[in-house]
Parts: C-alpha cells; sequence; structure tokens
C-alpha cells in the first residue's frame, strides 16, 4: 500500500463520519397531519453530544491508527518476505552458477583425467607389448639355445631333420597256427581239421621296429619336405629265426612333397593310399591307422601303400579334394586257368627279370604286366564335427592269350571301380568313433584281407572284376594322455563269379562246383590240402596302450590286445569247411621323441 493511501484514508473516514452526523442532526421536512400526530406519540431518543461524538471518533481513530500500524507491520514483513526472496533467489542463482562453474569444472577434469587415462592406457598397452615382446623373445631365445644342447631337429645347410621311429618287442601266441610272424594272414586261417588247427603259436620278434627321417626347408613361401621310413618285416631268402633273426629292411614309405601357401599340396613316392582315411585334412602323416598291435592292421582296413602321384587342394581347412595316381597290381583268383594266359603275376612271360628270386622255388613272384596305373579321388569336409570323406577308385586289367600254330592271341581288357567313405565322429573329447568302407569291384589289393581282384573267364582267357566290399567300424576311447582303450570290428566280403571250364569242371571264383569230399575233420593229411574261394572274413579285436614313461628323451609304453578272427569259403559240394583263430599280443615300444 502506498503513502498516499495512508494518508488519504483518515481524512476519508472522518468526513464520512460528519456527514452522517450532520444528516442525523438535520430537521426532516415536515409530514402531514395525522402523520405528525402519530409522530409525536413515539419517543425520539437523545441527540448525541459533540462530546460523544469526539469520543466516538478519537475511538475511531485509534482503531484507524491500529490498523494502519498493522497494515504498516504487515506492509515491512511483506517488504521483509520480499527482501529474504530475493536474496534466496540471488542466493540460489548464485549457486547455479557456481555449480554450473563446478560441473564445467568437472567436466574438464574429466576430460583431463580421460585423456590421461588413454594415455595411460596406451603407455600400459605399450608396456604389456613389450613385456610380451621381452618374454617371447626370452622364450624364443632360451628355445634356441634349449635346441643347440638338446635339439629337435638336426640343422643342416638349411633344412631341418628329424630323426624317430620306435623300437618294439611283441609277443603273439594264436590258438591255430598261421606260420605268419606278428602279421595275421587272414586269407590263410586255418581250416578246421587242418594239422594247423590242432596246432598253436608262439612267436616273439622285433621286425615292427622301425626308423624314420623326416627332412624340411623352405623355398620362399612353398614348404617342402622329405620323409623316409623302413621296418624289417621283410623277408630275404637267408633271414630266418635259427640263428641271428635278421631281417631284411622293408621300405614303408619314402616320399617328396611340396606344400604352398595358395592350399595346393603335390606329393610324389611311396606313400599311404589316398584310399587311406585321414584323421584330419589330406595330409601324409595324417592318416587314420588302427592301434592295433598286428602288423596287417585289421579286417576290413582300406588301405595300400604304393608308388603315387599326389595333387591336393586345402579349402580354408574345411574342405579338401585330391587325385592320385598309383602304381597298379593285380590279384588274381580262377579254378581254371585257360592256356597260353600271360600278363598275370604267375605267367610265363613274368618268369624272368629281376623282380624275381628264381633260386628259391615259390619263394616270390614276379609283377603282374600292368597298362594303367589306378586312379584315385578323395574329398574330405571337416564343418566344425568330426571328420568325412569321399572315395572313389577306377582301375584297368589286361591280360592276353597268346597266338600258336592253331589260335590267333589276342588281348583282353576290362575295368573296377570302386566307391568308399570315412568318418572320425568325436563323442566327446575322450571318445572318438571310426567308420569306413569301400565297395565295388576288383577292390581286393586295398584290403588287409587281400581278397583277389580279379577271376579269369574259362574262354576268354580275360580278366572278370569281382564284387566286393570292405567295412571297419571301431571305438577309441582315451581318458588321459597315459590311456588309450580301443575296440574295432571290420568285415570282407568277395562275390560268386563261377563258371564251367570247357572240360566240364569248375571255373571262375567261388564255383559251387568245387568238391569239398575230402575236407573232413578227422582227416588231417587231406585237409591240409583242402582250399576253396573265400567268401567273407571278419574280426573283432580289443585292447588298450598304457603310457609308462615319457621324458625329454621319448616315452615308453605297453599294450596288449586280443583279436578274434573268422573265415568262410564259398560252398561246393560236400560240407564247406571254415576257420577261425584267437591271436593274444603283448608289445612294448620305446619311441623317440
Amino acid at each position: 500500500m502506498s503513502i498516499t493511501f495512508r494518508s488519504l484514508l483518515p481524512i476519508a473516514l472522518g468526513s464520512l463520519f460528519v456527514v452522517n452526523s450532520f444528516a442525523q442532526t438535520t430537521s426532516p421536512p415536515k409530514e402531514p397531519a395525522k402523520k405528525a400526530a402519530v409522530t409525536q406519540k413515539a419517543k425520539k431518543p437523545p441527540a448525541p453530544t459533540t462530546k460523544e461524538l469526539s469520543a466516538q471518533v478519537e475511538t475511531l481513530q485509534d482503531k484507524l491508527d491500529q490498523a494502519q500500524t498493522q497494515i504498516q507491520q504487515q506492509q515491512g514483513q511483506i517488504e521483509h518476505l520480499h527482501q529474504s526472496l530475493q536474496e534466496s533467489i540471488n542466493a540460489l542463482q548464485q549457486e547455479q552458477q557456481q555449480l554450473r562453474a563446478s560441473v564445467q569444472k568437472a567436466n574438464d577434469e574429466v576430460v583431463v583425467a580421460r585423456n590421461a587415462a588413454v594415455e595411460a592406457g596406451s603407455q600400459v598397452t605399450a608396456v604389456k607389448t613389450s613385456v610380451e615382446a621381452t618374454q617371447t623373445s626370452l622364450v624364443a631365445q632360451d628355445k634356441r639355445v634349449k635346441n643347440l644342447e638338446d635339439p629337435i631337429a638336426i640343422r643342416y645347410k638349411g633344412l631341418r631333420i628329424t630323426p624317430g621311429g620306435f623300437v618294439e618287442s611283441t609277443i603273439v601266441v594264436r590258438t591255430r597256427n598261421e606260420n605268419a610272424d606278428i602279421a595275421n594272414s587272414y586269407a590263410g586261417v586255418p581250416l578246421n581239421g587242418s594239422p594247423n588247427s590242432k596246432l598253436t603259436e608262439f612267436r616273439g620278434s622285433v621286425r615292427d621296429s622301425r626308423l624314420s627321417l623326416m627332412v624340411q626347408g623352405n623355398a620362399g613361401s612353398t614348404e617342402l619336405a622329405g620323409y623316409f621310413e623302413l621296418d624289417f618285416m621283410g623277408a630275404a631268402p637267408t633271414a630266418n629265426y635259427v640263428q641271428t633273426a635278421s631281417f631284411t629292411p622293408r621300405v614303408r614309405q619314402a616320399w617328396l612333397q611340396a606344400r604352398m601357401d595358395s592350399g595346393w599340396t603335390f606329393g610324389v613316392g611311396q606313400m599311404w593310399t589316398l584310399l587311406t582315411t585321414n584323421r584330419h585334412g589330406i595330409a601324409n602323416k595324417a592318416e587314420f591307422i588302427p592301434d592295433v598291435d598286428d602288423c596287417n592292421y585289421m579286417v576290413g582296413y582300406t588301405w595300400a601303400r604304393d608308388r603315387s602321384l599326389r595333387v591336393t587342394k586345402n579349402f580354408h581347412d574345411k574342405f579338401w579334394a585330391a587325385v592320385e595316381v598309383d602304381d597298379p597290381e593285380n590279384v588274381v583268383s580262377a579254378a581254371y586257368m585257360p592256356p597260353n594266359l600271360m600278363g598275370l603275376n604267375t605267367s610265363p612271360n613274368t618268369q624272368s627279370g629281376t623282380l624275381l628270386l628264381p633260386y628259391l622255388a615259390n619263394y616270390s613272384f614276379g609283377n603282374s604286366t600292368t597298362m594303367a596305373p589306378d586312379l584315385i579321388a578323395k574329398v574330405a569336409w571337416e564343418p566344425g564335427w568330426g571328420h568325412f570323406e569321399a572315395k572313389a577308385l577306377g582301375r584297368f586289367f589286361r591280360d592276353r592269350v597268346s597266338s600258336t600254330a592253331t589260335t590267333h592271341g589276342h588281348n583282353n581288357f576290362n575295368e573296377g571301380w570302386g566307391v568308399g567313405f570315412g568318418a572320425i565322429m568325436p563323442v566327446n573329447r575322450k571318445v572318438d568313433v571310426i567308420a569306413e568302407g569301400l565297395l565295388g569291384y576288383g577292390i581286393g589289393r586295398y584290403s588287409s584281407g587281400q581278397f583277389a581282384d580279379v577271376t579269369l573267364s574259362p574262354t576268354s582267357g580275360g580278366m572278370l572284376p569281382l564284387r566286393e566290399a570292405h567295412l571297419l567300424s571301431g571305438i577309441e576311447y582315451h581318458p588321459n594322455n597315459r590311456w588309450k582303450l580301443w575296440t574295432y570290428f571290420g568285415d570282407e566280403y568277395a562275390g560268386r563269379r563261377a563258371f564251367v571250364s570247357p572240360t566240364g569242371t569248375a571255373a571262375g571264383y567261388g564255383s559251387p562246383l568245387v568238391s569239398y569230399a575230402t575236407c573232413y575233420e578227422n582227416a588231417e593229411v587231406s585237409m591240409n590240402s583242402c582250399s576253396g574261394a573265400n567268401r567273407n572274413i571278419y574280426e573283432g579285436s580289443v585292447g588298450y596302450w598304457y603310457r609308462l614313461y615319457q621324458g625329454e628323451f621319448g616315452w615308453i609304453q605297453y599294450g596288449n590286445s586280443v583279436a578274434y578272427i573268422h573265415r568262410d569259403l564259398w560252398n561246393g559240394i560236400g560240407r564247406t569247411p571254415q576257420g577261425q583263430d584267437l591271436a593274444v599280443f603283448s608289445t612294448v615300444r620305446f619311441y623317440l621323441p
């Protein structure tokens, strides 16, 4: 409220009071006579005196002063509150400005701290990198010093030469005599009733001991490798067990290889055939080889080691493709041999040459006179779980019927083929399941059972491929780095391809005209010469390896295994004989590091 309003308020109130008093003291206008009589009858209140009016005015003035005082006090309070509010606003604005300044300062400090942290992180990373580089350098230096003191490979003119192999001592006990060393003769398992079925066999041998040498080097970005491996499973004419048990070394592998950064690999030499299943990719020294003690591995196992030329392409370590050209060889089995037939390993045209040992009768035969190599292709796929393969084989067969004074000579041609698969499937980190197989016509040489590839036509003398199948399955369990347990089952089958010879006798393979009249169990002498075409051979094997010791100089392991083998012949005239054998192996091996 303004000062003017406060000064005019008492004047206004006083004026109103005087006007009101004056109105009450002024005589009213006269009424008519009738009204005057009535008015006179009523008593008029006495008029206030001047003193009373002055008292009333003073009272009102006091009240007015009190009200004004109260108004002034309230106005002062309002002004005080307004001032306090203004001061609070100013203080808040000042605090807000200070807060903004603090926030800006904090942000600046955060930016500085962040930059410092980034710089510190960079410094830490640089320190870590330096430490890691130093550690790597120290490890490499330590490795170089250790290699100099105890080299894993021998360095020679830029080449890395790595020796390897193992020394083995094996004992094998068979319930039937196979006249074999530590390689089971599956196709020759003694038939029931024969003298060998009545004799057990005990052998001790170190002939599977091996020596190997790997030579590696680099030509730019191409990695070159050469590998040589031998054992003593060969049999020279003078080798025997009588005095020294000294057997001729046998070449197992001898190959050269060039592997390029582009994924191409070229290999040539004697190596495991491309039909052999790999554990990883398609590469030498990565083959799946059953963990058995038997040097002939397992019935149903598809393999060979021969001279080959191989080209492989690696697609990002997920998919591989390879083709191979293999040195061929033919295995023939026929109940009737046409006359004047040439080109077989037992033909007259192979009875001379350096591949024979003519001074030792029935010891060896020559090679078949083959015309073209075996062709093999394989693809492998590793999708992230397991290893899977598909394989294909093509073969070519040829022989010749020689001309005579009365006949015209001619060559016979035929083809064989095979398709197969392989799979290594890890159930978990400790268990692997293995399965592989090959089926087709004329594939006998690529198996442990060594079934015949072909039989012969009794009229034309031509080679006729046999229908065959090889299957192998297994489980490998390795609970830790010391133990490895395994079991395998394999089966091989050869189909019948029978004919009648021009003289009316049995011909071909598995002829039902073959007589087993003298093949009965109580006639050992006649059973000794009893034979027939194998129809089916199967084997079940179980065993383990235990690593006794492992150190810088190598490791020593010990293993035992048991194998049961069953052999069936194609039925003929009379009771068809069978054969079976049980072999127990016990082996100690010392591996070079």
